[in-house]
């Protein structure tokens, strides 16, 4: 599990390059691979450097940015705020389709 030091200040900011302004984007392709983007139906980009995460359904908190290039120990499924837990939450292993496309 990583907890960045972001986390602790309760601030959503990118892990990538910093950055604290974020909008909400609808991906097709990550809603086609990842599950929890379908069901979550956005993920937040970064306006400094276009990643995109995942946002805590309960306190809009950034759980975990979101990938295909992330290995599992890179994901998180646990609010670092709130304690939210999702676990549909997994790393794309490369293969695998979303389970609701199949």
């Amino acid at each position: 599990m990583i907890i960045s030091p972001e986390a602790a200040s309760n601030e959503n900011k990118c892990i990538v390059c910093k950055g604290t302004n974020f909008s909400a984007v609808v991906d097709a392709w990550m809603k086609r691979t990842f599950s929890f983007v379908e069901k979550a139906g956005h993920l937040k980009m970064c306006a400094k450097c276009g990643a995109k995460y995942y946002e805590c359904p309960k306190c809009g908190y950034l759980v975990t940015r979101v990938h295909p290039a992330l290995e599992p120990w890179e994901v998180e499924s646990k609010c670092a705020k709130c304690g939210f837990v999702n676990l549909d939450i997994v790393a794309w292993d490369g293969t695998s389709a979303n389970p609701n496309k199949l």
